[in-house]
C-alpha cells in the first residue's frame, strides 16, 4: 500500500471515530492529522514494497557475483600454490 493511501485512509478512519459534536471540525482534524502523520513517516525513511524488492534482487545478484569471485579466487590461489610447489 502506498503511503499517501495509508495517510488517507487512517486520516479517514480517524474522521468517522470522532463523536458527533465535533463533525463541524471533522475535516479540519483530519487534515491536520494527515500533515501530523506525513511528518512523521517522511522521518521514518521508509521503504515503498517495489523499492524493497529490488533492492532484494540487487543485492541477491550481489552476493551471487560475490561467490563466484570468491569461488574464482581460489581456484586461482590453488593454481599459484600448485605452481609454486613445482
Amino acid at each position: 500500500m502506498a503511503i499517501e493511501q495509508l495517510i488517507n485512509r487512517l486520516g479517514q478512519q480517524f474522521s468517522d471515530r470522532l463523536p458527533s459534536s465535533l463533525s463541524s471540525a471533522r475535516h479540519e482534524l483530519e487534515d491536520h492529522l494527515k500533515v501530523i502523520l506525513r511528518d512523521a513517516l517522511s522521518r521514518m525513511d521508509l521503504l515503498t514494497r517495489d523499492e524493497f524488492d529490488i533492492q532484494q534482487t540487487l543485492l541477491a545478484k550481489t552476493r551471487a557475483k560475490v561467490d563466484q569471485l570468491e569461488q574464482q579466487l581460489r581456484t586461482l590461489e590453488a593454481q599459484l600454490n600448485s605452481a609454486a610447489s613445482h
